[in-house]
C-alpha cells in the first residue's frame, strides 16, 4: 500500500486541494481600517505560489459590534467584499484554495460593550449566529472556498466553550454539550445559506491548559458533536500555542496526542497545527497517525516557499527557530527573513522593552503573565 504524504491531492466537498498543507490562520496586523491592502494580497499570493494547498486568512472579525483589534480584517459589510475578491482571485490564480477565518474578538453585545459569557442573553447568542450567517453569504460572494469558525485561543467563541468563562445553567452552558451549542448554531446557520461545495471548518482548543478551563475530554465531546453535525474539518490547536524552542525531530507536534485521540472517535478530516518543522514528521503524522492535513504558521512566515522547496527535493527542516520574535515585529515579520541573526531574534523575544509600543496592551490575557499559557508569547 502506498505511503501517504503531505503532497497528496485530496478533496473536501468536491473541491480539490493540491496537497495536505494548510497555512494556519496567522495574525499579521496588516489591514487598514479593517480592509484588505495590496500588501495582504501580495503576501497571500506568495504563499500560494509557494505551493501551500489551503490558506486560512488571518483573524477576521465578522461581528459588526465586535471590539477592534488594530490591523485586523473586518468582514461584515458589502463594501468589504471588493477587497476580498482581489485576495481570493490572487490565490486561486496560483491553484490554491482560500478560507475566511471568521472570528470575534470577545463576547461583545450590539451596544459595543464586552460582557462576560454568563451575561449574554439568548438574543445575544442568536445575534452571533446571525452575524456568522451574513458573513458566510458575503464570503461566497467574495469567492472564498470555505470558512473557518475560530473557536480557539480564548477569543469570543473559545470563551463560550470554556468552563472557566462559561458557568451558565441554561441551554448554552452547564456541560460540554451545552457550551458547544453556540458553535453548533453557527454551523447550522452557515450551512443553510452556502452552496453544497462550500467548506466549513472549525479551529478549537484541545485544552485551555489553564486550571478550570476546557479539558481534553470537553474538546473530544465538542468535536464529536461538530463532526456528527456535518463540520467538514477540525483544526486541533490549544491555548498555549507558538511554543518556543521547537526543534525538528525532537519536540515537534505538541498537540499530536489530542489529534490522535480525536481520530479514534471520528473519521472527520483533521488539521493539526503546532510545532511542525520537518517533512519526515509531517509525513509520519499523515501516514501513521491518519491526520488528514498539517497546518503551518511560523514556518511559513520564515519561508513562504517552504512547500515548494520540499517538493523540489530540498527537504531540510523549516528554517524557523521558534524564537517567536515575529510576535514583536511590525506585521509579524520573521526577523531571519528580514536579514537578522538568531541572536537578534532571541534578544527581541526575551527583551519586553523592545516590543512595539502599540502592541504591549495585547501581550496580556486572563492569567498572570508569569503563569500564562495563552498564545501571546508571554515570558515564562
Amino acid at each position: 500500500m502506498r505511503m501517504k504524504t503531505i503532497f497528496d491531492a485530496t478533496t473536501l466537498r468536491g473541491r480539490t486541494l493540491k496537497n495536505r498543507v494548510f497555512r494556519s490562520a496567522t495574525w499579521m496586523g496588516m489591514a487598514e481600517n479593517g480592509c484588505v491592502t495590496d500588501e495582504i494580497v501580495s503576501m497571500y499570493q506568495k504563499l500560494a505560489q509557494g505551493q501551500v494547498g489551503g490558506i486560512l486568512t488571518g483573524f477576521t472579525s465578522v461581528v459588526p459590534w465586535d471590539g477592534e483589534l488594530p490591523g485586523a480584517l473586518r468582514f461584515f459589510e458589502p463594501e468589504h467584499v471588493k477587497g476580498h475578491k482581489r485576495l481570493t482571485r490572487a490565490v486561486h490564480d496560483c491553484g490554491s484554495l482560500i478560507f475566511l477565518q471568521a472570528a470575534m474578538l470577545d463576547t461583545f453585545v450590539p451596544s459595543g460593550r464586552a460582557v462576560p459569557v454568563n451575561a449574554l442573553t439568548l438574543s445575544d447568542f442568536a445575534n452571533i449566529a446571525e452575524a456568522y450567517k451574513k458573513a458566510a453569504i458575503l464570503a461566497v460572494e467574495a469567492g472564498y472556498d470555505g470558512l473557518q469558525i475560530h473557536g480557539a485561543h480564548f477569543f469570543g467563541l473559545s470563551k463560550c466553550l470554556s468552563p472557566l468563562c462559561n458557568q451558565r445553567n441554561d441551554t448554552y452552558g452547564g456541560s460540554a454539550e451545552r457550551r458547544a451549542k453556540i458553535v453548533l448554531d453557527i454551523l447550522q446557520a452557515v450551512r443553510l445559506v452556502v452552496p453544497n461545495d462550500f467548506i466549513i471548518l472549525i479551529k478549537i482548543n484541545c485544552s485551555d491548559f489553564t486550571e478550570g478551563g476546557l479539558s481534553e475530554s470537553d474538546f473530544l465531546t465538542t468535536s464529536l458533536l461538530l463532526a456528527n453535525a456535518g463540520i467538514d474539518a477540525i483544526e486541533v490547536s490549544g491555548n498555549y500555542t507558538s511554543r518556543p524552542h521547537i526543534r525538528a525531530g525532537v519536540n515537534e507536534a505538541y498537540f499530536r496526542e489530542a489529534a490522535v485521540a480525536l481520530r479514534q472517535i471520528t473519521t472527520c478530516p483533521i488539521l493539526l497545527v503546532g510545532g511542525l518543522r520537518s517533512l519526515d514528521r509531517m509525513n509520519a503524522l499523515v501516514d501513521q497517525d491518519d491526520i488528514t492535513y498539517v497546518s503551518l504558521s511560523r514556518p511559513l512566515l520564515c519561508e513562504q516557499n517552504l512547500i515548494a522547496r520540499w517538493q523540489a527535493g530540498d527537504t531540510r527542516p523549516a528554517r524557523c527557530i521558534s524564537c517567536n520574535s515575529c510576535y514583536h515585529t511590525e506585521h509579524h515579520q520573521c526577523i531571519l527573513h528580514k536579514g537578522g541573526k538568531e541572536e537578534d531574534a532571541w534578544d527581541l523575544c526575551s527583551n519586553r522593552s523592545r516590543r512595539p509600543a502599540q502592541w504591549r496592551p495585547f501581550f496580556r490575557c486572563h492569567k498572570n503573565e508569569n503563569s500564562c499559557h495563552c498564545h501571546y508569547g508571554h515570558p515564562r
